[in-house]
């Protein structure tokens, strides 16, 4: 990263604090990831999407459990990811051939061989709120979004060749079974409003890396030297710092109505 590049993101870092942090400008409670577990109940919610899935920001994530049952490890994100969304196909392509696979000389839980999962952020324009959020998806749940995004794009191509639903107004909510998300057209009468409204924040500058929430190498150790059930190997981390102890009792339990894909 260029000098330049380094000011900039000092500068935006003081921007956006001076402002609230990453959730300025949104009422109390509200954050910038929207809640799938009760933001896309019954009808779901109309979003307006911000950029295609080749350029969606993806990067991996580090969790082991049992649903419904134990937390073996912490979900935590692994240090070996992108810090960026990729801008053309040829980058993304890229990145994702650089950062795929696990890599134990960045990554201390790749090193430990902590379960390793595949996450994509995918930035929408929220009309309730009027600004920009993200929706925080396994590479499943991401995988379906695009699959509904193809077939409604190919059906509305029938009638206008060079159709896109990026800046256009879709509907987002759970599937029928309540496992996974879905995606569809939107008919509402105020969707050329919507529209509008959204124009603007399809150029907006989005800070993946702060989303992404990456921790300090020795926060990572401590969370892995908690893990329970044997998934980890511990005999590859460094030993916890005199001020850290390790918890006697580390399992944790989720609970079927927790978030699947909510981002701590």
């Amino acid at each position: 990263m260029s000098i330049r590049d380094r000011l900039k993101k000092r500068e935006e870092k003081r921007e956006m604090a001076a402002n609230g942090g990453l959730n300025g400008g949104l009422p109390e409670g509200v954050t910038r990831y929207v809640t799938l577990s009760r933001e896309l109940k019954g009808d779901g919610k109309p979003f307006v999407l911000l950029r295609d899935p080749d350029l969606w920001y993806f990067y991996f994530v580090h969790e082991d459990r049992e649903w419904g049952g134990d937390i073996f490890i912490r979900k935590h994100t692994c240090l070996n990811s992108p810090r960026k969304a990729p801008e053309t196909i040829e980058e993304a392509d890229a990145l994702f051939d650089q950062f795929e696979k696990p890599n134990p000389e960045v990554c201390i839980s790749d090193k430990a061989g902590a379960k390793r999962n595949l996450y994509f952020m995918v930035p929408v324009y929220d009309p309730e709120y009027d600004t920009w959020r993200v929706l925080d998806l396994k590479e499943f749940h991401a995988t379906n979004i695009i699959g509904d995004l193809d077939k409604v794009e190919k059906g509305a191509r029938k009638f206008d060749k060079n159709y896109t639903l990026v800046g256009n107004v879709c509907v987002i909510k759970k599937t029928s079974d309540g496992k996974s998300y879905t995606l569809d057209s939107y008919d509402g009468d105020d969707e050329e409003s919507i529209v509008g409204k959204a124009e603007s924040f399809l150029s907006e500058s989005i800070p993946y890396e702060e989303l992404a929430n990456f921790r300090e190498e020795s926060d990572i150790v401590k969370i892995l030297h908690e893990a329970s059930g044997g998934r980890v190997d511990k005999s590859v981390l460094p030993p916890l710092e005199m001020n850290e102890t390790e918890s006697s009792d580390t399992t944790e339990t989720t609970t079927e109505e927790e978030d699947p894909t909510k981002q701590f």
